[in-house]
């Protein structure tokens, strides 16, 4: 039932960024059109099906149960990776300015995230969306878009779910025996944690919130 909520609160999000005009603001100025973003959009949705396992190892108990598996989804992790690359081609943010607002993000993420038995990791998004978009507009003016999403999108990867690997290891111990970085509930957050950060500075920018 949450999940249905958090789909239509997201598509209401969106119809209001639209309407607002900070899609089309956002498309232009990183010269993206909307089958690119759909494409984006559709390659994640579909993309959170699919895992890579990159290793297993032993579980530390020395039991009989099976080795614990690690992977990455493509959806949650591997497409918006590629989309920030897509952006780093585009309009390269400042390194430092990267670093210092994916760190803030990470800090403001890494609580706000929890592990639930049945979910897996369930991350709240406000915190890193509107840190990433207030930090980009201050920390780069010129640049903002780019680095908005790519400090939400590390930021949330960080935060919410590689710090909580230790979290994650015990939780794949007690079920399933994987452990899929991306994936158990990260999935939408990483993805659109950088799409609404992009929109929300857009949108701050527009009305001179900053």
């Amino acid at each position: 039932m949450s999940r249905y909520l958090n789909a239509i609160i997201t598509l209401v999000i969106f119809a209001i960024f639209l309407k607002l005009g900070s899609v089309d603001s956002v498309q232009a100025k990183l010269q993206i059109d909307q089958k690119e973003l759909a494409i984006g959009m559709a390659l994640a949705t579909f993309g959170s099906l699919l895992g890579l396992q990159l290793f297993s190892f032993e579980s530390p108990n020395h039991d009989d149960r099976p080795p614990i598996k690690l992977g990455i989804n493509l959806g949650g992790a591997v497409v918006p990776l590629v989309f920030l690359l897509h952006f780093f081609n585009l309009q390269p943010p400042a390194t430092m300015d990267m670093i210092i607002l994916t760190l803030l993000v990470t800090a403001v993420v890494y609580p706000m995230t929890r592990v639930d038995r049945k979910r897996g990791m369930i991350v709240y998004l406000f915190g890193a969306v509107v840190f990433a978009a207030v930090g980009a507009l201050l920390l780069d003016p010129e640049n903002y878009l780019v680095l908005a999403y790519s400090a939400a999108v590390l930021g949330t990867l960080i935060g919410g779910d590689l710090l909580h690997l230790p979290q994650i290891k015990k939780l794949a111990e007690q079920r399933a025996n994987t452990i899929i970085i991306g994936g158990g509930g990260v999935l939408d957050a990483i993805f659109l944690s950088g799409l609404l950060a992009m929109m929300t500075a857009e949108t701050m920018q527009q009305m001179h919130f900053l």
